[in-house]
């Protein structure tokens, strides 16, 4: 970890020092709003604080960045290590992890993200338009229902002020109107992730994507995404190597790790934590997932979707979940490896359950909140 990282865990866990640092960033922030006018023709992206290029904030750039009626527009991309990002379409970039962040932040009119863009400081923006697409539907507890969150954390899902937050669906409506108070409007429009897939596939071939992984057998496509535990775990939470080398046999492998995770190199299979997801998706036969709530992004292709949840009882007790996968869900779940293997080798699966998954959680064409993000930029 290094030494940024550790001075940012520092404050935020420390409530002294989450405190003093919001106390002396929002000053500095009034302050620059003093002076600085925001241009209405400029818009700052972010995907997951700095940590990435990807996701609806990529999808968004790309979509706006294609369109005419946007070609006088003033796109500004924020990374925590700008240098790693040299991705040909990126134009202007500039570093989350200085203060002149902030400069760029207040100049631009629209802010678009997928996480805080506004580096956990909840300041009023009277001028500026913050744009939120959640990364994904709550699947695990959020806000003040997330067991020990940390205190800068949880002060700003209390007072951080979205002025456009698009949902899903009801399901998330309700829960996003409870986590994130202070918002204004919510644009329950669904989300530009189905976009991210289409677009994906106009550019790249499945055969392509597979030469890009190194992946030669014709095994079907098995993505193991497991979530982040966020604490020292008692009892086993991944899959061991073992298990995984034992899924090799008649699966080709694929894991991709939450972006706090560590990636994890074993064996045969394949470690994919910084290739797109959605890619992914476009090869893969068989997800497994834990307590992620990256199945309702899957559940759309109609393709088997598994849990394994080993730590089930632990995960509640020191997590927390909104929906059971096997209760409310209805999803196949093991508790065990002998129970994930047996459920991999049952023929029958019923996959009228993802029907209704996708049904209930996740209805909206990707176009439809591709007009209200449009109508939004051009109107507000």
């Amino acid at each position: 970890m290094g030494l940024t990282q550790k001075i940012k865990n520092n404050i935020k866990n420390s409530f002294f020092f989450g405190m003093i640092y919001l106390g002396i960033m929002i000053t500095f922030i009034k302050i620059l709003q003093l002076f600085i006018k925001p241009n209405s023709k400029q818009i700052l992206f972010i995907s997951y604080s700095g940590r990435q290029y990807s996701d609806t904030p990529k999808e968004a750039y790309n979509m706006l960045r294609e369109d005419p009626n946007f070609k006088d527009y003033e796109f500004v991309w924020a990374f925590n290590e700008p240098e790693l990002f040299v991705q040909p379409e990126l134009g202007r970039k500039v570093s989350a992890n200085s203060l002149v962040f902030f400069y760029h932040l207040l100049k631009s009119k629209y802010w678009v993200t997928n996480s805080s863009i506004d580096r956990l400081v909840p300041f009023k923006h009277k001028r500026n338009v913050y744009i939120q697409f959640w990364h994904g539907i709550p699947m695990k507890t959020l806000g003040h229902e997330e067991i020990g969150l940390s205190p800068l954390v949880q002060y700003w899902y209390d007072h951080v002020q979205f002025d456009f937050m698009f949902t899903y669906g009801n399901y998330d409506l309700q829960k996003f109107k409870e986590i994130f108070p202070k918002t204004k409007h919510f644009v329950e429009q669904g989300q530009l992730r189905k976009n991210i897939v289409i677009r994906y596939q106009k550019n790249i071939s499945a055969a392509q994507i597979k030469r890009q992984l190194g992946i030669t057998s014709e095994k079907p496509v098995l993505l193991y995404v497991p979530t982040f535990r966020g604490y020292q775990a008692k009892e086993q939470t991944n899959l061991t190597q073992a298990a995984l080398k034992e899924l090799t046999k008649n699966y080709t492998v694929i894991y991709r790790g939450h972006y706090f995770s560590e990636s994890v190199k074993q064996g045969q299979v394949i470690t994919a934590d910084t290739y797109s997801l959605y890619k992914l998706f476009m090869i893969t036969d068989i997800l497994i997932s834990d307590f992620s709530s990256v199945f309702f992004d899957f559940a759309v292709y109609g393709k088997k979707i598994y849990m394994f949840q080993p730590d089930i009882n632990e995960y509640y007790a020191r997590r927390g979940v909104y929906l059971d996968a096997k209760k409310d869900l209805g999803l196949p779940v093991a508790y065990s490896e002998a129970e994930l293997m047996d459920l991999l080798h049952t023929n029958h699966y019923d996959y009228g359950v993802l029907a209704k998954i996708s049904k209930q959680y996740n209805d909206h064409d990707g176009d439809d909140a591709v007009t209200a993000l449009k109508n939004i930029l051009k109107h507000v």
